[in-house]
């Protein structure tokens, strides 16, 4: 399926009124900011914290992977049962507000359950509940976008990706204040979600017969589809994939290789850390915010995924060959510029190929593919870098990541020379 970014779709629904889809991409993005939030502190401190409490500290570290391996796992089958019920009925706007609340309700139960859990079996189930109801009302927000007037869109898709990265630094700072309350500074976050979704119930009206019947709209214009290049959904799936094998090595291997490669102690290796993944994080959202200012730049696609592949490249490269704290510095800028490139596109791309009919199974299918891509990307690298070396080389490491860029490179190119070729004949 291919289609051109920004242009209605055949089937798209035209369940509501211009006013009361004015708010919508912002609620939506709001409802993902609270989500995304909710999730991070029992992923970085609870879930370790209680299973050390309950457990002990000598099998803490067993349950703690049992219990984040269960949720990865969760959160997958939440992406796609929630984008399956999401399309299930009217799938109007407010039907699916009331998935995303269902899915919100569910995680804020999980959540509460852990916080009292007594086994590590209590843990682990919980988290897997918890990560199956949030997920799957994340992946709900992503097809309420499908709502926003086609004109919107891309600056929803725009924002959504730069409230992801912020929604991460909130409960962070968050714990360094109170570094006690990791469950209830979940729960509350959850329940922000929660509200957000209430809110938009009340205020979204039940969709009449007349306005919930799909109204067709014609296909994109020549000087449509000229100005901005095509991406198959298939390779939407396939680079989302690969970005995230890339994204979660990274990340998982990055404190590491800031201890091996720099030689410092956990302290210091701490801060290091923290401020090259603080720069890297500055270039993702300034990236965003480039692309939200100047929302035109996305139509081109092919030439921008390049780009991302050019600049992603040249940050693990030089990663993998310096020493010097600057450099790495440079080098997560150069990599979080290409991250923020690459998933705007992509998650664009995904919308642009979405009708609003289908918008809850295929967005759902698109969180899950990505999920899939963040479960097994650590163990798949590490696994190959170990078959190579004989070691775990993180300087191997990133090297082998840079490989994936060279995958965006190549089929960006291979899209623009055949479209060329067709433009020709």
């Amino acid at each position: 399926m291919n289609h051109v970014a920004g242009a209605p779709l055949l089937g798209d629904r035209q369940d509501a009124t211009t006013d009361e889809t004015r708010m919508l991409g912002l609620k939506a993005n709001l409802a993902k900011f609270f989500l995304l939030a909710a999730l991070v502190p029992p992923a970085t401190v609870a879930i370790a914290r209680r299973a050390s409490e309950i457990e002990g500290a000598a099998a803490a570290a067993g349950w703690t992977t049992a219990s984040i391996a269960v949720g990865s796992g969760s959160a997958i089958a939440g992406a796609l049962l929630a984008g399956w019920a999401a399309d299930l009925g009217a799938r109007s706007a407010r039907s699916r507000w009331w998935v995303l609340f269902g899915g919100t309700a569910l995680g804020i139960l999980a959540l509460a359950w852990m916080s009292l859990s007594r086994s590590g079996w209590e843990l682990a189930a919980g988290w897997g509940l918890a990560q199956a109801g949030l997920s799957g009302a994340i992946a709900v927000s992503r097809a309420l976008l499908t709502h926003v007037p086609a004109g919107r869109r891309e600056r929803s898709a725009v924002v959504m990706i730069a409230v992801s990265s912020v929604g991460l630094l909130i409960p962070i700072a968050l714990l360094m204040l109170l570094p006690g309350s990791a469950w209830g500074t979940s729960i509350c976050l959850a329940l922000c979600a929660a509200a957000v979704a209430a809110i938009a119930l009340v205020r979204t009206a039940p969709p009449s017969a007349d306005r919930d019947r799909p109204r067709a709209s014609g296909p994109a214009s020549e000087t449509d589809r000229a100005a901005a290049p095509r991406m198959s959904w298939g390779a939407v799936l396939a680079l989302g994939f690969s970005s995230q094998v890339a994204l979660s090595a990274y990340l998982t291997y990055h404190p590491l290789d800031i201890v091996a490669r720099l030689d410092l102690g956990w302290d210091r290796a701490t801060q290091a850390g923290t401020l090259v993944l603080a720069v890297a994080l500055l270039g993702l959202v300034g990236a965003s915010v480039v692309m939200l200012i100047f929302p035109r730049v996305l139509r081109r696609t092919l030439p921008l995924l390049a780009l991302a592949g050019v600049l992603l490249i040249s940050g693990l490269v030089l990663r993998a060959m310096t020493t010097s704290l600057v450099l790495l510095a440079i080098a997560g800028l150069l990599s979080g510029i290409a991250i923020g490139i690459s998933s705007t596109l992509l998650f664009t791309a995904a919308l642009a190929l979405t009708t609003t009919e289908r918008a809850g199974w295929r967005l759902g299918v698109y969180s899950a593919v990505t999920g899939i891509g963040q479960l097994i990307g650590p163990s798949l690298v590490l696994g190959a870098v170990i078959a190579i070396r004989g070691v775990p080389d993180y300087s191997a490491l990133f090297l082998l990541l840079a490989l994936i860029p060279v995958g965006w490179i190549a089929i960006a190119l291979t899209s623009m020379l055949r479209r060329r070729r067709a433009e020709a004949s």
